[in-house]
């Protein structure tokens, strides 16, 4: 099982800065940590800081997942380090992420993105209950156009 805490600490912050994805996964790389702090974007947003939640398997940091609030649902965004993908960690964070929205909110459901040819992430979100609703669109991304489907859990 694993164990998690609200809010990325500075030592994680580093961490996941560092993740480097191979191949097509290398569009989730994150930019330089500098220039995250100096922009205050992504992981270093002061306005997301408490939407992370960390997650350990035993002493080893596995990923993290942003969990938003919004007006009609809860956004999700997840990222498992690049050493720990395939093994089921994004499941459990999923579904551990599923009960702190349930205590926040149980009456709405939550909403990721994905692209559509992220065969792997798709899998694991429909292993955690979520389904594609809808058509594939596009959207401009910093990597570019990409197309994407939208999946929903209801909680």
């Amino acid at each position: 099982m694993l164990n998690y805490h609200n809010c990325l600490t500075d030592k994680e912050k580093t961490i996941v800065s560092c993740w480097k994805y191979d191949g097509e996964y290398a569009i989730y790389n994150l930019p330089p940590q500098d220039k995250q702090k100096k922009e205050q974007k992504g992981i270093y947003n002061p306005d997301n800081q408490y939407n992370y939640y960390a997650f350990y398997d035993g002493d080893a940091f596995v990923g993290y997942i942003n969990l938003i609030e919004r007006q009609n649902k809860f956004s999700v965004g997840i990222a498992v380090a690049p050493d720990k993908c395939g093994r089921g960690y994004g499941t459990q964070m999923l579904n551990i992420c599923t009960e702190i929205a349930k205590d926040i909110n149980p009456s709405k459901p939550l909403g990721l993105q994905v692209r559509c040819w992220n065969t792997r992430a798709i899998r694991c979100y429909t292993k955690a209950g979520f389904k594609i609703i809808g058509e594939k669109y596009t959207m401009v991304t910093p990597s570019g156009e990409a197309e994407f489907y939208r999946m929903v859990k209801n909680i």
